[in-house]
């Protein structure tokens, strides 16, 4: 009966104890929801979109009016349809903070990804941004849906304006696709030293079954069955409920912190993963 208190103090104070939903897949998705934004922004909710591979719309002054903001920005477009492609562009302007964490002149990164192929352009302040990209340009094809391709890293700072342009196509485009194309993933998010705990921290799905990071271990949690699962559950029992370090690290509003603690938990939830 003693629990019921506590719990209720840690429901108001908004902090969940991970142990408390991390022993399913589903489980495992709400925290990951929860934990992707403490360094990032979700760019998807404002996006618009017009069918059609021409007039392109990659450069930074397209015209836009054709264009519709998606209700819901993750629909699915061109099912079966030979040649299907379509347009995407935000613009938008950098925030002061990012989570709880204030900009002062640091590395940012786009993540996309989109179902099919996707060519993404990126402008800051009228001029292409990413380094190492093609005046801008990143091109990528038949990504899982783990992948978050980024653009980072982009030198940025409060107040500058990003222009996003992506041109989403079905794979293969010639015969078209019975999934059709559409926008899975849109993020604006820390990078340059915070990316070398991030990676690992949320890891990838490289086969059916297998995968890395809090990634791998909800794939891993979907996929297996009896003994094994109950053995991976009990495995990463302890990790998951240090997830609330990384929650307690954000709220320090120091990045740095933050770094710190999903590197440490990313090493737990990797070696919980290995057999």
């Amino acid at each position: 009966m003693r629990c019921f208190p506590f719990l209720a103090i840690v429901g108001l104070m908004g902090i969940e104890p991970a142990t408390i939903r991390a022993q399913t897949a589903d489980d495992l998705t709400k925290l990951i929801e929860r934990l992707v934004e403490l360094d990032s922004i979700n760019l998807a909710k404002d996006i618009k979109f017009r069918a059609g591979l021409e007039p392109s719309l990659h450069e930074l002054d397209a015209d836009e009016s054709k264009m519709t903001v998606l209700k819901d920005p993750f629909e699915i477009h061109g099912k079966g349809k030979p040649g299907a492609a379509g347009w995407y562009r935000l613009s938008f302007v950098v925030p002061e903070k990012i989570g709880k964490f204030t900009l002062r002149g640091y590395n940012l990164g786009v993540e996309s990804n989109v179902l099919g192929a996707w060519e993404i352009y990126t402008y800051i302040n009228g001029k292409p941004a990413g380094l190492w990209s093609k005046e801008g340009m990143y091109k990528f094809q038949d990504r899982p849906p783990t992948d978050w391709m980024s653009n980072a890293p982009m030198p940025t700072k409060a107040g500058d304006k990003i222009t996003i342009a992506i041109l989403g196509m079905a794979s293969p485009l010639g015969r078209g696709s019975p999934d059709g194309f559409g926008l899975r993933h849109l993020r604006l998010r820390w990078a340059l030293g915070h990316t070398a705990a991030r990676q690992p921290f949320y890891g990838s799905v490289y086969a059916p079954g297998q995968g890395t990071g809090l990634l791998g271990a909800r794939e891993k949690l979907r996929t297996l069955e009896g003994v094994e699962l109950t053995v991976l559950q009990e495995k990463l029992k302890e990790p998951l409920a240090r997830l609330d370090d990384v929650f307690k690290a954000a709220e320090t509003e120091r990045l740095d912190d933050l770094t710190k603690a999903m590197l440490a938990a990313s090493k737990e939830i990797n070696a919980a993963l290995k057999k």
